[in-house]
């Protein structure tokens, strides 16, 4: 029984680990233009290590961020885990319990939101995705 709880302490110390590397990745982009980093290249940078990619066979789009990964319930969200819009037109990361961090339209930048204000940043409602990255 000791055993299992050591391994499982380990496990959510690695995992834990990894959402933060992801957290620290998302901070970097903030105040980056949005010309420079739309929503979907936040999230396809922090989780894959490019703006521009392709996880099993399909263009990130923010759209696809709805299609991949799995559903996560709100309370159980971590760092890396990626928000997306239900209608598929608005994603962002997950950056701390408290924390979102999004390409803002109306700032034109990469920012960093309370996790409070997504019924502002989603008004149509949002999932969490964990969406296993390659970085």
């Amino acid at each position: 029984m000791r055993a299992i709880v050591v391994l499982a302490l380990l496990v959510a110390a690695v995992f834990c680990q990894g959402g933060m590397k992801y957290a620290k990745r998302a901070e970097s982009l903030i105040g980056r233009s949005r010309g420079e980093y739309v929503c979907n290249q936040v999230n396809n940078w922090v989780l894959f290590g490019k703006k521009d990619t392709s996880y099993q066979g399909k263009y990130m789009l923010a759209d696809q961020y709805l299609k991949v990964g799995q559903r996560i319930p709100d309370a159980q969200r971590q760092p890396g885990d990626a928000i997306v819009g239900l209608n598929g037109a608005h994603c962002g990361m997950i950056a701390s319990d408290k924390n979102i961090i999004h390409s803002s339209s109306s700032k034109y930048r990469v920012v960093k939101v309370p996790f409070s204000q997504a019924r502002y940043v989603f008004p149509a409602g949002w999932h969490v995705k964990r969406v296993k990255g390659t970085v």
